[in-house]
C-alpha cells in the first residue's frame, strides 16, 4: 500500500486513537495501520500511555477520602455565605481598621475639647521706667515665672 504523508503523522494517529477524526479519515488510517509498523508503534504508545494514566487515576480515586473533600468544600461554601453583618463586624474589629480609627478619634477629641485660653497674669511690679526725648524703656517682672520683660518704645 502506498503511504500518504498525512497518514504517518503522529498527531493524526493520536487524533485517530482519541476518535477526533471523520469516518473517512478513520477508514483510511485503519487501512494504513495494517501495513505500517511505525504507525502501529505510535498507536501502541498511545494505548500504553492511556492505560497507564487510567490505572493511575483509578488507583488515586479509590484511595481518595471524599468525606474529607466534601467537608472542605462545604466549609468554603459556608464561608462565602457569611452574612454581611458578620463580615463587617470582623472588618471593624480587625487591627487593620481599629488602630487607625482609634488614632483619628483621639485627634478629633484632642482638638474638639474646649480649653480655657491661657492668660498671662498682670505684672507684679514695674521695676523701673525711663522716659526721654527719643525713647521710653519699662522693665516689668511677672509674678509666677519671675521673668523680666524689657519694653522699649522709640518716639517718633
Amino acid at each position: 500500500m502506498k503511504k500518504g504523508h498525512h497518514e504517518c503523522d503522529a498527531e493524526l494517529i493520536g487524533r485517530y486513537f482519541d476518535g477526533e477524526i471523520s469516518q473517512e479519515e478513520y477508514d483510511s488510517i485503519s487501512r494504513h495501520l495494517k501495513d505500517c509498523p511505525s504507525c502501529q508503534k505510535i498507536l501502541q504508545d498511545n494505548q500504553a500511555i492511556s492505560t497507564l494514566f487510567r490505572d493511575s487515576l483509578e488507583r488515586e480515586v479509590s484511595q481518595a477520602s471524599f468525606a474529607a473533600l466534601e467537608t472542605r468544600v462545604l466549609d468554603r461554601i459556608r464561608e462565602k455565605e457569611n452574612p454581611w453583618r458578620e463580615r463587617l463586624t470582623k472588618l471593624l474589629f480587625s487591627n487593620k481598621l481599629l488602630i487607625p480609627a482609634t488614632a483619628v478619634a483621639a485627634l478629633i477629641l484632642f482638638f474638639a475639647i474646649q480649653r480655657a485660653p491661657t492668660t498671662v497674669p498682670d505684672p507684679s511690679a514695674i521695676i523701673e521706667a525711663f522716659s526721654g526725648e527719643v525713647s521710653s524703656v519699662i522693665i516689668i517682672e511677672t509674678p509666677k515665672s519671675r521673668q523680666t520683660i524689657i519694653w522699649y518704645k522709640e518716639s517718633s
